[in-house]
């Protein structure tokens, strides 16, 4: 799984012009989800989705949860995020590179007048939902 991270996250290190490459010689390695848990691949074969996703300035995400890690790079912008099952709140910017919490239910807002825009590469299986929104 490790190897599987560290290789998405070199493939993915240059999406925008905009963003500054991390220095050659460099790799992004994460350990632990947002909230500090450890990172599992699910069992049998995996699908990788890549996505770019913008928030415009006090756009927000609703309350959702990931079933499978979810690695996301910051390209721009500043992204707080509140965990609604443990309540910590971490604040994320532009360079950052975080993996989601999994199974735990959490939502988002932008900080600041500048758009969020991010990279997400979910790794889960075929077929299977990689976000599933709260409903009230």
């Amino acid at each position: 799984m490790r190897r599987v991270l560290i290789l998405l996250l070199a493939a993915a290190a240059f999406p925008a012009a905009a963003q500054t490459p991390p220095a050659p010689g460099k790799p992004v390695t994460i350990d632990a989800t947002l909230t500090g848990q450890p990172i599992r691949a699910a069992p049998g074969d995996l699908r990788v989705s890549i996505s770019q996703v913008e928030l415009p300035a006090g756009g927000r995400l609703a309350a959702h949860k990931h079933p499978y890690a979810r690695v996301v790079n910051v390209l721009a912008g500043r992204l707080r995020v509140i965990n609604l099952d443990t309540g910590d709140v971490r604040e994320v910017a532009a360079g950052d590179w975080v993996v989601d919490a999994v199974e735990q239910w959490h939502e988002a807002s932008v900080v600041g007048p500048e758009p969020v825009r991010l990279i997400t590469i979910d790794l889960a299986p075929p077929g299977a939902p990689v976000t599933i929104q709260r409903t009230p």
